[in-house]
């Protein structure tokens, strides 16, 4: 059995990680493979609804996605995982979780007011407007990837940019 990878995106909420990944998803299962998506607010709607935006919370939400990522891995499905993954220490607990090898970081990059602009559900303006919380970009930090394995800037790309981008660097990767 084939070893399956994951596509780990992060950035602020906002930046494109979901429809990004969702995009990649749809390519691979043109192509055949098995994919299965973990979207960070779905799964704060399953399997982590005991958990809040605590620092300690959102390492647990990490953690949990990258377990089911690396056991989806090792049986030959590959993971597009979009979820904020707001610090280094997050994104290095999820590279050793996963495997190195099989764990490919994507920050979607957009700055904090090309979000708000976007700011589809509002949770922006809604942040501002309590003027207290645990939102990433606004009351907490959002700390980029050291070293990513690609930097997608979807402020000034358009999505079809984005798209071709991301698909030439795991061509080139994989040599398909």
């Amino acid at each position: 059995m084939q070893t399956g990878h994951t596509f780990w995106f992060t950035g602020l909420s906002g930046a494109g990680k979901t429809t990004l990944s969702k995009s990649l998803a749809e390519e691979f299962l043109r192509e055949g493979k098995n994919v299965v998506i973990l979207d960070g607010d779905e799964l704060r709607n399953t399997i982590s609804k005991d958990l809040g935006f605590t620092e300690e919370d959102r390492t647990e939400q990490n953690r949990r996605a990258a377990n089911i990522a690396r056991i989806l891995n090792e049986q030959g499905i590959h993971v597009m995982a979009a979820l904020i993954s707001p610090t280094h220490e997050i994104q290095t607990m999820v590279q050793h979780i996963i495997g190195i090898n099989r764990c490919f970081i994507i920050h979607v990059d957009c700055s904090i007011e090309g979000c708000k602009q976007r700011d589809v559900k509002q949770l922006y303006a809604k942040s501002i407007k309590q003027n207290e919380g645990n939102f990433t970009g606004i009351h907490q930090p959002y700390e980029e990837p050291i070293n990513p394995w690609l930097k997608i800037n979807t402020e000034f790309l358009s999505f079809e940019q984005c798209k071709v981008e991301l698909l030439q660097a795991i061509r080139a990767t994989f040599n398909q």
